[in-house]
């Protein structure tokens, strides 16, 4: 009787359970449109303006005084600028639903710890937005200030995410 050496080949159930994690990974990734546009079937309002004030008093701390004109608006040096769904952060917190949920972690613990994810996201988010206000200020141009810095902090949280994520990322 002879034997075959199989070190190096991949089970049968290596195999499979590999195709299944792979699945998985691609109905996660399905699910963050889906989910940031279920994010945005909604104004959040309240999010909105928790977003400016909390932007409004950390630029007051740097010496960047806008000026509240609604509940989502600001003025500063006579420009308007309208907090959105995007200025908040709400679709970032949306679109990572489907990557961090843990199915073994039961509902409670996923629960606690999205809520800390959300009240860490808005502190990194309005940290953000005030960086960004005080290199415009100091006189960087709108899309280095801005536009830049938000492109680095959607990076950072999807370093993070895919560090964090609650699937095995095999092939």
């Amino acid at each position: 009787m002879a034997t075959v050496a199989t070190q190096n080949a991949p089970s049968l159930r290596t195999q499979n359970a590999s195709s299944l994690l792979s699945s998985e990974m691609m109905v996660r990734f399905a699910l963050v449109p889906l989910a940031v546009a279920i994010c945005y079937c909604f104004e959040w309002r309240q999010l909105r303006f928790l977003t400016s004030e909390a932007n409004l008093r950390l630029d007051l701390l740097a010496g960047i005084s806008l000026q509240r004109l609604s509940y989502d608006t600001v003025t500063w040096r006579g420009a308007l600028y309208r907090y959105e769904n995007a200025c908040t952060f709400v679709d970032v917190w949306f679109g990572c639903l489907p990557l961090l949920w843990h199915w073994g972690r039961g509902l409670i613990k996923n629960v606690l710890f999205f809520s800390g994810m959300a009240l860490a996201l808005f502190a990194f988010n309005v940290f953000r937005l005030s960086l960004s206000d005080s290199l415009f200020a100091a006189g960087l141009p709108w899309n280095v200030a801005h536009n830049v810095i938000s492109g680095l902090a959607y990076f950072l949280v999807w370093v993070w995410v895919w560090r964090h994520r609650a699937y095995s990322a095999a092939m």
